[in-house]
């Protein structure tokens, strides 16, 4: 009895990530993903420091509240912001969206 308990929770727990993930479309939270998810951003080359310094800094002021919030990250620069394109979902999130327009200005540097 135990066993299926067990097997029966185990399965439930692998739907519910999956469909997490599925549902997702590669959007990634800035505000909730792991450092390891921040890496495995598709067509930008998030560092491994500057991932780390997203979730730090996020832990430490709290969730970012708006895109330009993340120029306040140690190590970001305003041209790597504007290729993560970070944006603001109806919830207040703020996410990668792989197929979402650029949100911010051009750096005028």
């Amino acid at each position: 009895m135990n066993k299926l308990i067990i097997t029966i929770c185990l399965a439930a727990l692998c739907m519910l990530f999956a469909t997490a993930a599925f549902a997702q479309d590669d959007i990634v939270s800035f505000n909730k993903a792991s450092v390891e998810e921040l890496m495995s951003i598709e067509d930008v080359d998030v560092s491994e420091d500057i991932a780390k310094a997203i979730v730090e800094y996020r832990t430490v002021n709290g969730p970012f509240k708006k895109a330009d919030d993340m120029v306040k990250v140690p190590g970001m620069t305003q041209d790597f912001l504007e290729e993560l394109n970070p944006q603001v979902t109806d919830d207040g999130d703020v996410v990668f969206d792989p197929d979402a327009e650029p949100a911010l200005a051009p750096s005028k540097c």
